[in-house]
């Protein structure tokens, strides 16, 4: 593989290379330091995996509305303070957030889409090409499903477990642990004396982070190919494209860490290599690698431990959240600038978007932040 690497401390800093900004984001929590901690004492487990290693509570987290404009934040508003707010859409009039085992659906009023198998949901994305299904990834059972958004009939279910992907680790001694949601499976592991954890009561039985097979982290439609399912596979440190019909899954990135939000750039692929420090643009074969780990700003505590949770591409750049720097990075690719736009050192950004829901949709938000927390 060719990898051209390019490092964001070596561009011109430049607050004019970009317009005002409107986004929408989700906050996980307002806790980001007990976040930081829990990774890294995952530096001290065998398995070397990073994520919770046991069950925790739920965090309040929060959805805010955010303006930047030339290097500075100059509007905020937290509308609304949900559990654990991760996935976040908004195309074709409809406005779609996730709240840790449920997503809301908003346009003229607000639909809750609930599935058994729904745990940890970390996106959420609204079909691009006639909005009328949408992707919801079950990050906590390595899943994902697609639903009808009318009729919340679900049309599609992969899970990774069933689809050569079911390996878990235990993170205390780092041996394997084979994953199954089938008594008929898990009773073939028990005959061999493999070890195994069988999921069969999704709405009481969890899997810890570290625990998870592929944790499959992002799932949004492929643009370039209405049968493509593009996903990022957390523990693979890879971007893979499903076929939703065929079944074939194609490497479209790999040889990361930790990654975010694999998604289209025109016509290569795009995902944080989240633990690496990098954005990667490109393919499985040729590479750009956008590296952070060289800029300033990070806390003495962190030493080498980089985190870029997610970018997506935004009127010719990229937008990502540096949650080390607690900082929104833009940069421009092909004129080697960037800029640095510094949020609440408290949050723990997830995901954005680009766009400004209606003031009604905006209301029924807040409704479900003083209903549903």
């Amino acid at each position: 593989m060719s990898k051209q690497y390019k490092n964001l401390a070596d561009f011109e800093v430049n607050q004019n290379f970009y317009s005002r900004i409107s986004l929408m984001v989700t906050i996980k929590s307002f806790d980001l330091q007990s976040i930081r901690n829990r990774y890294l004492k995952t530096k001290d487990k065998k398995s070397k995996r990073i994520g919770s290693t046991e069950r925790r509570g739920i965090d309040v987290g929060g959805v805010a509305k955010i303006t930047i404009e030339k290097g500075e934040i100059v509007n905020c508003e937290i509308v609304a303070k949900l559990k654990e707010p991760r996935g976040i859409d908004y195309k074709g009039g409809v406005l779609s957030i996730s709240s840790e085992n449920q997503v809301f659906i908003i346009n003229e009023d607000i639909k809750v889409l609930h599935d058994p198998w729904f745990s940890y949901i970390h996106t959420v994305d609204i079909n691009p090409y006639d909005f009328s299904s949408i992707l919801v990834s079950s990050s906590g059972f390595d899943a994902f499903f697609e639903y009808d958004i009318k009729s919340f009939h679900k049309t599609f279910e992969w899970f990774a477990w069933e689809n050569g992907f079911d390996k878990g680790v235990d993170p205390e001694t780092g041996e394997e642990i084979y994953l199954t949601r089938k008594p008929e499976i898990a009773a073939s592991f028990k005959n061999k004396n493999v070890p195994y954890i069988l999921i069969n009561d999704p709405q009481k039985q969890v899997l810890p982070t570290a625990k998870r097979a592929a944790f499959i982290n992002s799932v949004v439609y492929d643009t370039k190919n209405t049968e493509n399912i593009i996903a990022t596979f957390f523990h693979e440190g890879a971007v893979y494209a499903i076929h939703k019909t065929k079944g074939t899954i194609e490497l479209c990135l790999d040889e990361m860490q930790s990654p975010h939000g694999g998604s289209r750039y025109y016509n290569k692929f795009m995902a944080t290599n989240t633990k690496g420090g990098e954005v990667v643009i490109g393919n499985s074969k040729d590479q750009d690698r956008y590296t952070f780990s060289s800029l300033a700003g990070k806390p003495d505590m962190l030493s080498d431990f980089e985190w870029i949770q997610n970018a997506i591409q935004l009127d010719g750049n990229i937008i990502a959240i540096d949650s080390n720097r607690n900082s929104f990075v833009i940069i421009q690719p092909e004129n080697k600038q960037v800029d640095f736009v510094s949020f609440d050192s408290n949050w723990a950004v997830q995901d954005l978007i680009q766009a400004k829901p209606s003031t009604e949709q905006i209301e029924l938000l807040r409704k479900i932040g003083a209903e549903y927390r």
